[in-house]
């Protein structure tokens, strides 16, 4: 089956397909700001501006952890996503921390007009976008001044494929870093289907450049120690992984799998 591009039907069908699976499978936890799989949060990376009392808005929220994580810090939070499925449970799980989010079935692709916001965060959701220009445009237009833009995409280079290159060592093949291939996924019965695009660093930096936005920090971080780590660090310094992210550590410790922009309205 030929993939054609995510339409809002379709990313929304394969979401909650896979909303149950996910969010067991995979630990997200409300204690840190997470950016993706195996990475260390905020609290090594220390992105995030002060929040309490700030108004925040998610961008492609899943469960809303994130947004979890910074309504118990004090911030007022609102959270999209296209998924009726992972907003419900993004509300159980809001209801458990004693936190109040307003959760919204809303498509990136089609924002509307959900406020004005002193930070604007979206982690790995930009990727499933029909048009992430303009994602990033309609982001910055939602900004008050001064406000920041907190980014996390595919990294280009996590697009290659990793190959045997002789003496039990491998490497990785990128057919072309200016037009990588899509990351094409099934659900878990075939009915369904999307994709996370990636584009090159420098085309993210461009759109967020035309959007009026500075990049302040750019970082491309690497994992945690995972295989020097017990169950017990892993859990209080990890704030996002599972068994399959795990099994791909070797990959992940040799390439990036996220860049992350952090910007601020100019």
């Amino acid at each position: 089956m030929q993939f054609k591009g995510n339409t809002d039907k379709s990313s929304a069908r394969y979401w909650n397909d896979l909303a149950e699976l996910y969010q067991r499978e995979t630990r997200i936890s409300t204690d840190d700001f997470h950016y993706g799989p195996l990475l260390p949060g905020d609290s090594v990376l220390k992105l995030l501006p002060s929040v309490p009392q700030r108004s925040c808005l998610e961008i492609g929220c899943g469960a809303g952890q994130n947004s979890v994580f910074l309504a118990k810090q004090g911030a007022h939070c609102t959270a999209i996503d296209i998924s009726e499925e992972q907003l419900a449970h993004g509300r159980k799980i809001a209801a458990a921390e004693k936190t109040s989010v307003d959760f919204r079935c809303i498509s990136m692709d089609a924002m509307g007009d959900p406020g004005r916001f002193d930070l604007i965060h979206s982690t790995y959701a930009l990727p499933f976008s029909a048009d992430p220009q303009k994602v990033i445009a309609d982001a910055a237009a939602m900004l008050n001044p001064g406000g920041t833009f907190l980014l996390s995409v595919g990294h280009p280079l996590y697009a290659g494929e990793w190959l045997e290159i002789g003496d039990g060592e491998e490497g990785l093949f990128l057919p072309n870093y200016f037009e990588p291939e899509p990351d094409v996924r099934m659900s878990l019965d075939d009915r369904t289907m999307s994709a996370a695009q990636y584009w090159p660093v420098s085309t993210v930096a461009e759109w967020i450049h035309d959007a009026g936005m500075v990049i302040q920090r750019l970082l491309e971080p690497a994992p945690m120690p995972i295989p020097e780590m017990s169950e017990t660090e892993i859990r209080a310094k990890v704030p996002y992984e599972g068994a399959g992210w795990r099994e791909l550590y070797p990959n992940l410790a040799r390439v990036p799998v996220v860049v992350i922009f952090k910007c601020r309205c100019a």
